[in-house]
């Protein structure tokens, strides 16, 4: 069973068994194959640089809903400049997200259940990580509002008491289920990298 992050000294330290760990790093996966540019690395900074600065001439606003939530337009207001912030940023904020969250999970795939132990750098990776990924759980799960999350909660509770009068979809609960660790964890990283 989890517990929470400590931080000692200039480590933060924690108690996951191993398939809590699994979970966390197939969400991570997950997220991270999401959100990883459309482009490939060519291995070659220079031309990275280059390339990351966008060619698309007409770059769009990403039609999936929690793609949206992850890369928000820079301009409600202003197409034409939202969408030149979009060429000129996009690829780059894809790049950093994946990258940070390709050393979440290595952080956490290099740990000795029950214990799970992280530098600090890994530790605000992992927070960061744990962010985008309840984003991308939010929006499946249609949370936007705190009445949407109190009302998912009480549909939750009153299926695992029994309630037959409730009809609750598996898959729904299973999402509910991970975004309420995820947030509980992230909870518990952020607490700990604050010195608490």
């Amino acid at each position: 069973m989890a517990r929470a992050f400590r931080r000692r000294g200039e480590r933060l330290v924690a108690s996951f068994d191993a398939d809590e760990i699994a979970v966390v790093v197939h969400v991570l996966r997950l997220t991270r194959d999401f959100v990883a540019p459309e482009r490939p690395e060519t291995g070659d900074p220079f031309l990275d640089l280059v390339a990351g600065l966008g060619d698309e001439v007409d770059p769009t606003e990403p039609s999936d809903p929690a793609l949206r939530r992850l890369l928000p337009p820079a301009s409600r207001d202003d197409d034409e400049q939202a969408a030149e912030f979009r060429r000129l940023t996009e690829h780059g904020l894809r790049q950093r997200k994946a990258g940070t969250l390709a050393t979440a999970i290595a952080a956490l795939e290099g740990a000795t259940p029950p214990r799970l132990e992280l530098d600090l750098d890994q530790g605000r990776a992992l927070a960061i990580a744990l962010t985008d990924a309840r984003l991308i759980l939010g929006e499946r799960l249609g949370l936007r509002t705190d009445e949407d999350s109190e009302r998912l909660h009480q549909e939750l509770e009153a299926a695992l008491s029994g309630d037959t009068d409730t009809d609750l979809d598996p898959a729904l609960a299973q999402k509910m289920a991970y975004y309420d660790f995820l947030s509980w964890m992230q909870e518990s990283v952020t607490t700990a990298l604050m010195g608490r």
